[in-house]
């Protein structure tokens, strides 16, 4: 598992050494020299939660209030990372397998199946698997009721999780079929949260527990998810901790532990028959004479093709190349790519992919055109990737009227990970929902999210000559009312024209100007710069500095010095969206 923490003759060693000893006795969590640094920073700003400034007042503080105390470093020290649908294959496992579940809760003269989050933290997989369930149960055993307990050890966490309000990007990022009308979005200063229905939380119960100190009941579970905590024990408190959940389990039960916990080094008496799924062997012997009741094979139409062909339509080299290695073997496979809508057309005429991926805004023919186009939503599931932020429903909304599965916004090699994962989940499950023809139409009672004012902004478009149509193609976009712009325009034989072309495109706009020579910007506005393909490496020097936001062409080049600026790399089709997104807008 690890080194234990090294004690050492300063004071402050031998406090974080204490205090890794106290939430390793207690939890089981063993805290090494790997997590000293995370340990130090929150232990430092505890000390200033409570107006410390050495280490022995905070130890007389400690030892006056040791159960309040040791509770609060129990959640400090023991909250890990958790989202919204992690590790998506054991919801597919539990799709397939719940089939199994019901007929076997039957048979011992149940009419509800029982599942168990044992390491909840701050709820997401508690919530996770109630929208599972109640999209997945009524298919297949109408009459089947079921229930979701959450514990955790973290007293804070579990309220968290028993509040089931969630910041709308965490909500957002489940796929669109399964969180559609079953969260309410708040009203003005909360209309970034949303709170779960009844329809899940009549469902749904906590509590606080202890994996090493678990009490004994008469209920069983038919699956417990023990996921992403047990890596953190040593030998000794797993054995302990697994002995004591297996005792829970219903006898067809199955534990479901983190994709990096394997238990077949324990010595128990298991048997892994999916990914990080467990049952007791003697359990499994039992049940598999018996008529099927122990499932050990996906059910074939739950089944996704494997590798998943996928077509990317991009405009966005750097894009398109993120795309290839989020998607890539075993499970899927970017079959072809386009530019832009007619070249999707094309490709389509000689590629069958599963699913697509589709840019909002490209050249010649954009995504909402495509849609229409093609019709192609109609059969191939679609997701949506773009720059455009999914808060701007006037524009989001009506994608989901042209057939589109689900909406991710574009990935940046920042948040590579985190938008990969969202991506590959809405992409399996737009397959299923098309599949089963699952209507995925955004719901008429969902509330509308609120029209919100960007503040205005001074925007300077750095161009080239061969930047002329997509210069226009930006600023017919929006109405850059209070905005100003000022258009720095390299290689162009004719400025006059440039200028009476972009100011028929921005008739509100506050002030305009086109000039050839860039000067060093004076505002008392925000500054946003947007460096097109062809602009002008030596203008930009001039009027970058220290804290305007840079977005650069992601077509161009630019000396690696200047490139390290870059706020943002996109290309030019999404540079109006972006300036809504850095200026505050929605």
């Amino acid at each position: 598992m690890g080194i234990p923490l090294k004690n050492g003759s300063d004071p402050w060693d031998q406090l974080i050494v204490e205090v890794c000893a106290k939430i390793g006795a207690t939890t089981g969590n063993v805290l090494t020299e790997k997590q000293r640094p995370m340990v130090e920073s929150r232990m430092k700003r505890r000390l200033l939660e409570l107006k410390f400034t050495d280490t022995s007042e905070y130890q007389a503080y400690w030892r006056a209030n040791v159960a309040a105390e040791t509770s609060h470093l129990i959640g400090l020290l023991t909250t890990h990372f958790t989202s919204f649908f992690r590790e998506f294959s054991h919801f597919e496992w539990l799709a397939s397998e719940l089939p199994a579940l019901a007929k076997a809760a039957r048979s011992e003269g149940r009419d509800t199946l029982n599942f168990w989050s044992a390491a909840c933290s701050k709820g997401q997989e508690v919530w996770s698997l109630a929208m599972w369930l109640h999209h997945h149960l009524p298919k297949i055993d109408p009459t089947m009721k079921w229930k979701v307990h959450g514990t955790d050890i973290d007293p804070t966490s579990v309220q968290e999780g028993m509040n089931g309000v969630y910041h709308r990007r965490e909500i957002e990022t489940c796929p669109r079929h399964l969180w559609e009308g079953l969260w309410v979005r708040g009203k003005d200063d909360i209309a970034d949260w949303y709170k779960a229905k009844s329809a899940i939380s009549s469902h749904v119960s906590f509590g606080s527990a202890n994996l090493l100190d678990l009490r004994t009941t008469e209920k069983r579970y038919d699956a417990i998810f023990c996921r992403n905590v047990l890596i953190y024990f040593d030998k000794a408190n797993q054995l302990k901790a697994v002995g004591s959940l297996f005792k829970f389990l219903s006898p067809h039960g199955a534990l479901i532990t983190g994709m990096s916990e394997s238990l077949n080094g324990l010595g128990l008496d298991l048997k892994s028959f999916a990914p990080s799924v467990y049952r007791t062997a003697s359990a499994v012997r039992a049940n598999q004479p018996k008529e099927a009741v122990v499932s050990t094979v996906r059910t074939p139409e739950l089944a996704p093709p494997k590798p998943m062909k996928v077509l990317c339509v991009d405009d966005s080299a750097t894009v398109i190349n993120i795309l290839k290695k989020l998607l890539r073997a075993p499970d899927y496979e970017v079959v072809a790519v386009a530019t832009n809508g007619v070249e999707a057309i094309e490709k389509l005429k000689t590629f069958a992919p599963d699913v697509i991926t589709l840019d909002v805004h490209m050249p010649e023919m954009d995504g909402p055109t495509f849609l229409r186009t093609s019709g192609i939503a109609r059969t191939i599931p679609v997701i949506m990737v773009s720059s455009v932020s999914r808060d701007d429903t006037g524009f989001v909304n009506p994608l989901f009227d042209l057939g589109v599965c689900d909406f991710v916004e574009k990935p940046t090699l920042a948040n590579m990970k985190e938008i990969g994962d969202e991506l590959t989940q809405k992409l399996r499950m737009a397959w299923f929902a098309k599949k089963k023809n699952v209507s995925i139409a955004r719901s008429e009672g969902q509330a509308p999210a609120p029209v919100r004012t960007r503040p205005a902004g001074h925007i300077v478009f750095n161009v080239g000559a061969g930047d002329r149509v997509n210069l226009l193609h930006v600023l017919r976009q929006q109405s850059w009312g209070s905005d100003e712009l000022t258009i720095i325009a390299t290689g162009f034989t004719n400025i006059d024209e440039l200028r009476r072309d972009c100011e028929a495109l921005t008739p509100t706009c506050q002030r305009l100007s086109v000039v050839s020579k860039a000067a060093p910007i004076i505002s008392g506005k925000p500054v946003i710069i947007l460096h097109f393909k062809n602009g002008s490496s030596e203008e930009l020097r001039v009027v970058k500095r220290s804290r305007e936001i840079l977005v650069i062409d992601d077509g161009g080049s630019l000396p690696q010095n200047l490139r390290s600026l870059a706020t943002d790399v996109s290309p030019a089709t999404s540079f109006s969206y972006l300036v809504d997104k850095y200026l505050g807008g929605a």
